[in-house]
């Protein structure tokens, strides 16, 4: 029964999330048009039946909230809606004859609007919720594992021994660090007792993911080479050392190498750490050893102003790349409709939070903007462009060939919304 009623309270939760972006959007249009003393009817969000239909004593637009949530639209007068039988409104209040610069300020303020939205959705969500920043070099260890029990600590910056120069500026770097090396010597003990000194090297070039990942998968052994004049083994990474069913254990012996300061007096220092990473039957295992560490730092504020900008323009080159790719096949099959979105936002909350889901709604935001904006009729884009080519030429395009477009674009739209639905239904469902 609990999990029902979640279940129910984050589809509610969604439906609500969805009809703010929309009443937010159809407020831009309604509050525009209210300032150019544009009449208008009907403030409604959703589409159907309406649940709630009413308006004010002394005012002059019903406000409706309609059974189907995932839409909304303004209804004024001198955009093709009929005026109710005997009532009449002066022409100097239609829609269409409004000027040209305040009709496209009246079409372009739903998606003002929901960009503005963004930008704050996004600003609350770096300013006040914990943005866990990745730090790739860095690497974090698990409580109660093998690693943490052979005193390497979360925190541990990367430093290959090749790179070690005490004498470069770039090793005493900001904030009390400590670097660890990335490949060191590993100990392989066979079934017959030998044991032989391997290169153990941990070859990131391949991890694309640094986040959740058992670093044992990427550690690679090697033979290594006579020891030098300085008495350091050197890797031959052309004899690499494959795993095999004759190893007791391997033992990788980690070095961390503290930088530390006194009195201007700097300084390294050394410290071992061997972790064995095979278990009693001969399996590598994880050791509780990270190739990455998240930080919880919410941004200063005017910082944070900053990035939401970024975020912005990073969510909508997003949207613009996955426009450009619409009909390829890795596109299309990425693609979702209300049903993905409500899955997807509902794994975002119970997976990372309410930061997350609070800057995936900023995102949706963008994209609902920007997706309003396309010239496809139906959408405010199109309208624009209709309005452009009647203020350029000087012509008006006739009320019936707008409105047979428009109900043709809406129903092309509508299919496609269908559609997506029945994909999601297939993927999620089924």
């Amino acid at each position: 029964m609990p999990q029902v009623l979640s279940t129910i309270l984050y589809v509610l939760l969604f439906i609500l999330c969805l009809s703010i972006l929309i009443m937010i959007h159809e407020l831009g249009h309604f509050t525009a048009a209210k300032i150019f003393k544009v009449y208008v009817m009907e403030y409604s969000i959703g589409f159907g039946p309406a649940l709630i239909h009413k308006k004010r004593k002394t005012g002059e637009t019903y406000f409706s909230l309609r059974v189907i949530p995932f839409g909304g639209y303004v209804s004024m007068y001198g955009e093709g809606v009929e005026l109710p039988e005997g009532q009449v409104i002066e022409e100097s209040r239609s829609l269409e004859k409004a000027k040209a610069w305040k009709r496209a300020i009246i079409l372009a303020a739903g998606v003002t609007m929901n960009a503005v939205l963004a930008l704050n959705l996004f600003f609350i969500y770096n300013v006040a919720c914990s943005n866990k920043q990745l730090y790739l070099r860095n690497m974090t260890i698990a409580e109660g594992s093998k690693a943490e029990a052979a005193g390497l600590v979360t925190k541990d910056v990367i430093a290959i021994d090749t790179e070690i120069d005490e004498n470069t500026e770039e090793w005493y770097v900001k904030e009390n660090t400590t670097y660890y090396l990335l490949d060191n010597a590993a100990t392989i003990k066979y079934t017959d007792s030998t044991t032989e000194t391997v290169y153990a090297f941990i070859d990131t070039k391949d991890i694309k993911n640094f986040t959740d990942i058992q670093i044992n998968r990427f550690i690679v052994l090697f033979s290594t080479k006579e020891a030098t004049a300085d008495n350091k083994l050197k890797v031959d990474f052309g004899k690499q050392v494959p795993y095999n069913a004759t190893f007791v254990s391997v033992t990788i012996d980690f070095k961390t190498v503290t930088k530390w300061d006194d009195k201007g007096e700097k300084g390294v220092e050394f410290a071992s750490h061997p972790i064995e990473i095979m278990n009693s039957e001969g399996a590598l295992e994880d050791f509780g050893y990270s190739l990455y560490l998240q930080v919880n730092k919410p941004l200063p504020f005017f910082k944070a102003i900053g990035q939401s900008f970024v975020d912005f323009g990073e969510s909508s080159l997003l949207i613009f790349r996955a426009l450009g790719t619409l009909f390829t096949k890795d596109t299309w099959n990425s693609l979702g409709g209300i049903i993905a979105i409500g899955f997807q936002s509902t794994s975002v909350l119970q997976n990372f939070g309410i930061g997350k889901y609070i800057y995936l709604w900023g995102a949706l935001s963008v994209n609902l903007a920007i997706i309003n904006l396309l010239p496809f009729p139906g959408l405010d884009g199109y309208q624009l462009v209709v309005l452009a080519i009647e203020s350029i030429t000087k012509k008006k395009i006739p009320n019936k060939v707008k409105t047979i477009v428009s109900i043709v674009g809406l129903g092309l739209l509508f299919t496609f919304m269908i559609v997506l639905v029945v994909k999601d239904i297939i993927t999620y469902l089924f």
